[in-house]
């Protein structure tokens, strides 16, 4: 049947995080917590209205998927305001299909709301009605519901299959799928192949990683269970996964034991850098599924003081990152509270800021061509060759690393200065693991070196992130020869990048054994005093921050 299907365009949001303005936009309670926010919550309102009002507009879809998080924290407000913006879309002819995620509801009922220099309960939803209030966006009109984990399968057009995949719970503490639900998504999946369906999914939280930096950091925000599940989805034809809860703009790939792929679409959060639209247009028949992203134009009702939309998504995100780094150098209960808008959990953050202070103090005041100059052998480079950027602050250039993670596929080419000195650090880095025999992979699950963590974020070798086109293969069962060389010979007919094969531009380094030598030697010459200010520094950390590190 795929020979017949004509192709299907859809609109892709995530992570709307919609804010209701009477929840507190204003006072010191609220600026503390917006300091650490990438979306710009009080700004939300009329963000998403210029959003939806563009996809509203926009001919080439009738069809809007929203994957999770709809709301900032499960404010009733917030989730009155959004619904009345998605029937204002579904009254534009769209047809809308929304799951909920971790931020649409409170176990408790009540969530934070802001009130001058005070934090105040506000009321949220629980988990249990979220269902009812969104059940016209997908579940009336499903084929297939799920009602336990609100999962539901809608029949989008002809030979075209939506699995709307809510992963708040996989029963066992984490998200994803229980052992039951997902025994209801294999049978959807092996009923909808049997009648010759094209499966689209869509669900929160990520599957793959969409950087190995982020597989450290968000390790705890990956979908639980997912090596598993991308496993079974692959092979049971869920070849494209739409995704969202990293914020992160990525597209990713790999293939189950058995060779069938499985991509993961993660769309950006749409009130934050980089607050894009995702379409996304299904074509079976040519064997394709074509990605573009675009940026809001529309029109937005507030004054940005002459910036675009972009620039004033970038100015709170590097705002955010900026001070994250300096609170890390100067401010430890800063720093664990900011620290969390990446992930980061702040009892690890009591754990280790003692430790960090002084480097982050270092890193606020590095040069670039302070850089550069340590890594002369690796990179090749003279001191001319980085002249233009000596100046510029290794603080900015994190910033701008960090911007590259959140909007895909950044610009520092390896041809690049830029790219040069930082792999020719990490270079060396990673030769220092060597001389002390560190092996990196047992430390950090998938990491072959420190340069392999950092390098995606430099430069994107795999997938663009932004414009794609994704190759759709035949699924084959392992053992079964026809189907398993038809599906190999399209692979190789249309191949996609693989990371990692180009030439490399940046010498190996040999410094690792003289760097270790001189540790060795100025260890020596400070253990004793290492002997009483370690375990000091670790005693006094732990009674100081013993109560918030409980918390």
């Amino acid at each position: 049947m795929a020979e017949q299907q004509a192709p299907l365009t859809l609109a892709v949001v995530s992570d709307i995080h919609y804010y209701s303005k009477k929840t507190g936009v204003s006072g010191k309670a609220y600026e503390t917590a917006n300091a650490k926010s990438q979306k710009l919550l009080a700004d939300c309102p009329e963000v998403l209205e210029a959003a939806f009002h563009q996809i509203a507009k926009d001919d080439r879809s009738d069809i809007v998927l929203v994957s999770g998080d709809t709301t900032n924290n499960g404010e009733v407000e917030s989730h009155r305001e959004c619904i009345a913006l998605l029937n204002r879309l579904k009254a534009a002819g769209k047809r809308v299909y929304v799951i909920t995620a971790t931020h649409d509801y409170q176990d408790s009922g009540e969530t934070d709301g802001y009130q001058g220099d005070q934090k105040v309960k506000v009321p949220a939803l629980r988990r249990e009605e979220l269902w009812e209030l969104y059940r016209s966006f997908g579940p009336d009109e499903a084929i297939a519901v799920h009602r336990e984990s609100m999962s539901y399968i809608v029949q989008l057009a002809d030979g075209y299959r939506l699995f709307a995949l809510n992963d708040d719970s996989n029963g066992m503490g984490k998200s994803g799928f229980s052992e039951e639900c997902f025994a209801w998504i294999a049978g959807q999946a092996r009923k909808a192949r049997e009648e010759g369906q094209f499966i689209i999914a869509m669900t929160h939280h990520p599957m793959l990683s969409p950087s190995p930096f982020y597989s450290i950091i968000g390790a705890g925000d990956m979908m639980g269970d997912h090596e598993k599940r991308v496993q079974q989805c692959a092979d049971l034809g869920i070849q494209f996964m739409l995704t969202g809860h990293s914020h992160i703009q990525d597209v990713s790939y790999a293939f189950s034991e058995a060779g069938n792929i499985f991509y993961d679409l993660s769309s950006p959060a749409l009130c934050g850098y980089p607050g894009t639209i995702r379409m996304l247009t299904l074509d079976p028949a040519a064997g394709e599924v074509r990605l573009s992203t675009e940026q809001i134009t529309e029109k937005v009702s507030l004054d940005l003081g002459g910036k675009t939309l972009q620039e004033h998504f970038k100015e709170q995100f590097i705002g955010m990152i900026r001070e994250v780094i300096l609170a890390a150098g100067t401010d430890i209960d800063r720093f664990a509270d900011m620290a969390t808008a990446f992930s980061v959990k702040k009892k690890l953050s009591y754990r280790i800021g003692w430790l960090i202070k002084g480097p982050a103090k270092f890193l606020a005041r590095l040069k670039i061509g302070t850089v550069g100059n340590w890594t002369r052998a690796e990179t090749g480079l003279s001191e001319a060759d980085y002249a233009p950027i000596k100046e510029e602050k290794v603080l900015d250039f994190i910033i701008s690393l960090v911007l590259s993670l959140y909007g895909g596929d950044a610009p520092y080419t390896p041809d690049t200065p830029y790219y040069k000195i930082t792999c020719g650090m990490l270079n060396i880095i990673d030769s220092v693991l060597q001389a002390l025999h560190i092996n990196l992979g047992k430390l950090i699950k998938g990491a072959g070196s420190v340069r392999s963590l950092v390098e995606p974020l430099l430069y994107n070798a795999g997938i663009c992130d932004e414009e794609a086109v994704l190759p759709i293969y035949p699924v084959a069962q392992a053992g079964d020869a026809p189907e398993c060389a038809q599906r190999d010979a399209a692979r190789k007919a249309r191949p996609l990048p693989v990371p990692g094969q180009q030439p490399d531009a940046v010498r190996p380094s040999r410094k690792g054994a003289p760097v270790v030598i001189l540790a060795v030697l100025c260890l020596v010459i400070l253990l004793p005093f290492l002997l009483i200010l370690l375990p000091a520094g670790i005693l006094i950390n732990q009674l100081r921050f013993a109560k918030k590190m409980k918390e």
